[in-house]
């Protein structure tokens, strides 16, 4: 997954290694610091073993060589740029192994970004684990940390304020005084600039400007550089809404009886064993009512029933013996007493779902289904009955050799298989938005399982407003029990329990034992099941009150949240189009003899052909940057090259056509010769713009001005800042929202407007124009005051951060400098203080350049000018 989403999504080549490759890569990473790596792998296969009696074995595995080597290179150059770890709760215990490995690669790594779905779920103490791993200096105390959020409770309280209220100017300096009051941030430049220059009461009441001083208290949130919470449920424009049908199937005589006698039969032998064996016999009780006829025909078979489904199903991981007793125990009390092909005939479930599946299909002929079952004879067992009943399926499980994405390529094609049958191998990490209805075959009895089903289909890019999830059990069984008492009560389809799956596998647990190893009857066993509801409900509780705690950390998250749908509602992206007049304009000025030829009106699919003098140009950067094998552009042959401009990265090499996306080596070529000979592209423009594409400013003639400010600092910034006034207003200019969608929908969707010499009094336009530019100038200045302020303050922090790290580094190598010096090592000893003097060299060097980034270089350049008539 992980693989495929960096290729296709970033154009990033990834390698999945284990701990043997991972050293060797390494090492010939450490032997040529130039050379590029790309590694995937999971934590789980690189931790070292644990210490035991046999620890001479443990330190040779892959493994461990790969542990010793990384902390071997702590102290030297990094070895990566960027560690990303994924469900990164797994390091919350500093004592485990898997917590140890993070925490020497954090040491060859100059960033790191920990992803995880619950760093507050089992208190804050957890996440201060994980902020000590991402930033050591400053989470270097359990109090500090402390400290720390106190420190934001004001900051959050006055952001959240000044949004939801109209504060009085005393009002809004009383807060930002309670802010000012904690020591971390007494000596804050931003905060005290804010103080010395507050708004007025005025501004206090105007949105734009509440909307400002908020984003301006947020920049100094002191976690907001560290953590980003933003959930699921936060991320609106995209729900859909979940329509969950329950099929209660009553049961044919025949079934009712083999039901029956099972179940006594399962409880019969549990009984007499104590409650860990007898949890056992949950599988066989969950493969029949699954599928009679198929759970039958394994048990004659005399199939030992898979321990990893248990783990799959229920959570349950202890190392356990095989059910082949139970299954004996089973066929000889029930072979004799019920006929298969009777059973098969009689499967009133199977006869439902065959009835669902062919009418839909009628009446959607390319819809496209999922059916899940934990059970693989269930799979198979539909896949040969809808072989005979003419419904094409394709399966896929666990142990198949099959490619999974290779059978979701296959199901996913509009000329594949209406039908995937699949057990729980693609609950995680697959992605089926393409399709809108579920089938839960059978109900796995942890909520959470449920919930990654669905997590397939209901996900970003899902174009339907409403995906269908179909239930289907057995009348007047535990299952339905536990879909009215469990399923319903908590609303677990429509409703997400967070990421509660560790908690909720115990009270599920513990509900299986009882239901299956004790003689209750159905009042007693929904009795039961409403206990474990309330549990669950209790925990769901416990969990929003985590997050209601934890909410001067979540708040970084909404404004990054806001941020998102900012870019996208101002179209704050590249499109293909504009790759294309990008690409287009710089060629016909600089070489000529290119040749762009369109091949359809209405694609941006080109024939392209440059001349001699632009493949010499191209070839050379090609062959500087390395990149000579990813583009055919800059060889010298006479066929012009196919070339789509779409700004989609596929990751793919087509040998029909080039994708021309904002990483192609062309557009980087264009970029690197724009600035090499700084080279100003920006234009006065006239453009009329209809009416209907911007229903936020009324029609009229506009003056704008575009200006780009460059910021180089310890953070590089570059904004564009859009200034409008409307003609004959001298004093109004639009809001920066409406400036920006003003210019970008003129951009993307006007027309040039031939005629606005002869419609616009050019005087009166320059006058305007010369204010826009004027009332950039000023901006401009403010913006620059608040980053020097914000490059300051991160510029003691990080100055602090590395020398805290260096002298906890060169602690660490003068201990064991000594204790070679008392073994008589002496050249080991010379060594270490080698390494010593290097460290310190490499510290002083990115001290010095902090030093040299904290006084910021700028600069403001005109983008672009002109009209805009909308009409």
């Amino acid at each position: 997954k992980w693989q495929s989403e960096l290729e296709n999504r970033f154009g990033i080549k990834a390698d999945i290694l284990k701990a043997n490759d991972v050293l060797k890569r390494f090492k010939r990473c450490g032997e040529d610091m130039a050379s590029d790596l790309a590694i995937i792998s999971s934590m789980q296969g690189l931790r070292p073993g644990k210490a035991s009696d046999d620890e001479e074995n443990i330190n040779k595995t892959p493994s461990s060589l790969l542990f010793n080597f990384l902390q071997d290179a702590e102290y030297d150059e990094p070895l990566l740029n960027l560690l990303i770890i994924d469900e990164s709760h797994y390091l919350r215990n500093p004592e485990t192994q898997t917590a140890k490995l993070g925490r020497v690669l954090r040491e060859i790594a100059e960033y790191i970004v920990l992803l995880s779905a619950t760093p507050v779920h089992l208190k804050s103490r957890d996440l201060y684990q994980l902020l000590n791993l991402v930033d050591e200096q400053t989470f270097n105390q359990p109090q500090i940390f402390d400290d720390i959020l106190k420190a934001n409770e004001p900051l959050i309280k006055a952001r959240d304020e000044v949004l939801q209220k109209q504060l009085s100017k005393n009002d809004f300096l009383e807060l930002i005084e309670n802010a000012l009051s904690h020591p971390f941030l007494t000596n804050n430049r931003q905060l005290n600039e804010i103080k010395r220059n507050p708004p007025t009461n005025e501004k206090l009441k105007d949105r734009e400007q509440r909307i400002f001083f908020a984003n301006k208290l947020e920049n100094i949130n002191l976690l907001g550089k560290t953590v980003s919470r933003t959930r699921k449920r936060e991320v609106t424009e995209w729900r859909v809404t979940r329509e969950v049908v329950p099929e209660v199937i009553p049961m044919s005589d025949i079934e009712q009886t083999f039901y029956t006698q099972v179940t006594d039969l399962i409880r019969e032998y549990a009984v007499t064993r104590d409650i860990h064996e007898g949890f056992l016999v949950v599988m066989p009780q969950r493969q029949m009512v699954s599928s009679m006829p198929a759970a039958l025909a394994e048990w004659q078979r005399k199939r030992d029933i898979s321990e990893n489904q248990l783990f799959e199903d229920f959570g349950v991981d202890d190392e356990v013996q095989k059910f082949g007793p139970l299954v004996q125990w089973i066929i000889s009390k029930v072979d004799s007493m019920v006929d298969l092909n009777n059973l098969k005939e009689n499967d009133s479930k199977y006869n439902r779902l065959k009835n669902i599946l062919i009418d839909h299909l009628k009446k959607y002929p390319t819809e496209k289904v999922i059916i899940f079952s934990y059970f693989r004879p269930t799979l198979s067992y539909l896949k040969d009955r809808f072989l005979r009943n003419g419904i094409e399926s394709i399966c896929l499980t666990g142990g198949d050799r099959l490619n999974k994405y290779d059978v979701i390529e296959s199901f996913k094609d509009p000329d594949g298989p209406n039908v995937l049958l699949s057990s729980e191998v693609i609950s995680e990490g697959v992605d089926l938005q393409f399709a809108r209805i579920l089938i839960n075959y059978d109900l796995p009895w942890n909520p959470m399982k449920i919930e990654q089903r669905i997590g397939r289909i209901d996900r970003l890019g899902q174009k339907s407003p409403k995906v269908t999830i179909w239930n289907l059990f057995y009348e007047n069984t535990i299952d339905e029990r536990i879909y009215v008492r469990l399923y319903q009560r908590l609303d677990i389809f429509r409703k997400t329990l967070g990421e509660l799956e560790a908690v909720l596998g115990e009270e599920i647990k513990k509900l299986t034992s009882e239901l299956l190893c004790e003689k209750l009857n159905p009042t007693q066993e929904e009795e039961r099941i409403e206990q474990t509801a309330q549990a669950i409900e209790n925990i769901r509780v416990e969990e929003e009150n985590l997050e209601n705690e934890a909410s001067n950390l979540v708040a970084h998250g909404e404004y990054i949240l806001n941020q998102v749908n900012a870019a996208r509602e101002l179209q704050r992206y590249i499109t293909g189009e504009d790759l294309w007049i990008f690409i287009r304009d710089f060629f016909h000025k600089k070489y000529k003899g290119c040749d762009f030829h369109q091949l359809k009106t209405n694609e941006l699919l080109f024939d392209v052909k440059l001349s001699d003098n632009a493949k010499f140009d191209l070839d050379r950067y090609l062959r500087n940057k390395n990149l000579y094998t990813s583009t055919r552009l800059g060889s010298f042959h006479t066929k012009p090259i196919r070339c789509r401009f779409i700004n989609k990265v596929n990751g793919k090499w087509s040998k029909t056509e080039e994708t021309i996306s904002q990483f192609h080596p062309l557009v980087r070529f264009v970029s690197y010769k724009i600035k090499e000979e700084k080279q100003s592209y920006y234009r006065c423009v006239s453009i009329k713009l209809s009416r209907n594409h911007i229903r936020t400013v009324p029609t009229g003639i506009y003056i704008f001005a575009v200006q780009l400010w460059s910021i180089h600092g310890v953070r590089d910034i570059e904004k564009l800042q859009f200034m409008v006034q409307k003609e004959g207003n001298d004093d109004a200019f639009l809001d920066d929202e409406n400036a920006e969608l003003l210019i970008s929908s003129a951009a993307s969707l006007g027309e040039d407007w031939l005629e606005a010499p002869n419609a616009v009094n050019l005087s009166s336009a320059r006058n305007n124009l010369d204010r826009c530019i004027l009332n950039l100038e000023n901006k401009y200045r403010l913006f620059i005051k608040d980053v020097e302020f914000q490059n300051h303050d991160r510029a003691d922090i990080q100055t602090q951060s590395i020398e805290k790290h260096r002298d906890r580094q060169i602690e660490k190598l003068k201990d064991v400098k000594q204790r070679h010096i008392s073994r008589g090592k002496d050249p080991l000893a010379k060594a270490t203080q080698g390494r010593i003097d290097a460290l310190e060299r490499r510290i002083k060097a990115k001290l010095l350049e902090i030093e040299d980034r904290r006084k910021i270089k700028h600069h403001p350049q005109i983008v672009c000018l002109g009209l805009i008539n909308i009409m």
